[in-house]
């Protein structure tokens, strides 16, 4: 009879333990807390990007929240609030502490205003609260929150430009083709210097023509060795024409010096 009386008693007490254990979760997950959305993100540095921040009323009425934000490793570039919220204090990026009122009260989820914020360094960023007051008719329902969390990454560095491609070139007497390391520019050039290398081969070599004073030498040098082409001969005639000259002025001196002579008789 003890015996069946424990059993009972064990029985009863975990029914009793799982009803209270039940019954603090329920609690707890009715608990209304302040959010943001989206929760997790990754960025680059520099980036822009909104997030919002809002309420889950988990079942509870809710009209008014209080809270401060802080932000980590992001800069607030402008805060907007939702149109459909009374702001009696409204957070700015130099003062982002607020209160606002919900109009009637709700017991459902509901968004209270847009941040718009910057990237900072590479590495971990959050946006959270400080002092939560989730209010409801004439009292605190809750001051949880949920904060956002995001990764930063760093920019990405420029890949280095990729290297000529190479081709293959393949000679005519054999069959398999030989492939060249050598960019194709450079083939270009050695096309180039072969066709300089001809054109200067092919300029004509024949020399320049004398001037047109060799037909008047030519003429003066049959004179001279009187049409015989022969130097000895020219050379001849030129002495012998000296000569008679020589005598002509040495026979006109004398001739001048007889008359002389006869005057001064």
């Amino acid at each position: 009879m003890n015996m069946k009386n424990t059993k009972t008693k064990i029985i009863l007490s975990a029914i009793i333990f799982l009803s209270v254990v039940g019954f603090v979760g329920t609690a707890v997950a009715a608990v209304p807390s302040l959010y943001v959305s989206p929760a997790s993100l990754t960025k680059t540095v520099g980036d822009t990007f909104s997030v919002s921040v809002g309420f889950n009323a988990s079942g509870s009425k809710v009209c008014a929240i209080e809270g401060t934000l802080v932000f980590d490793n992001l800069t607030c570039q402008s805060i907007i609030v939702a149109d459909d919220v009374m702001a009696q204090s409204s957070p700015t990026c130099s003062n982002p502490h607020f209160l606002i009122g919900v109009p009637s009260c709700v017991i459902t989820d509901k968004a209270l205003f847009t941040v718009l914020v910057k990237a900072g360094s590479a590495g971990m960023a959050s946006i959270s609260f400080t002092g939560v007051d989730i209010i409801g008719e004439g009292a605190s329902v809750g001051s949880a929150s949920i904060s956002g969390n995001y990764t930063i990454n760093a920019v990405s560095k420029l890949t280095p430009a990729s290297t000529p491609p190479l081709t293959s070139v393949s000679t005519p007497t054999s069959a398999t083709p030989i492939i060249s390391t050598a960019p194709v520019v450079e083939s270009t050039k050695e096309e180039i210097v072969l066709e300089e290398e001809t054109s200067v081969v092919q300029e004509p070599t024949t020399a320049p023509q004398p001037i047109a004073s060799q037909p008047l030498l030519a003429g003066v040098g049959s004179i001279i060795t009187l049409g015989t082409d022969s130097v000895i001969v020219g050379l001849l005639v030129a002495v012998a024409i000296l000569a008679l000259i020589g005598y002509a002025i040495y026979a006109v001196i004398q001739r001048a010096r007889r008359k002389n002579f006869g005057k001064a008789q």
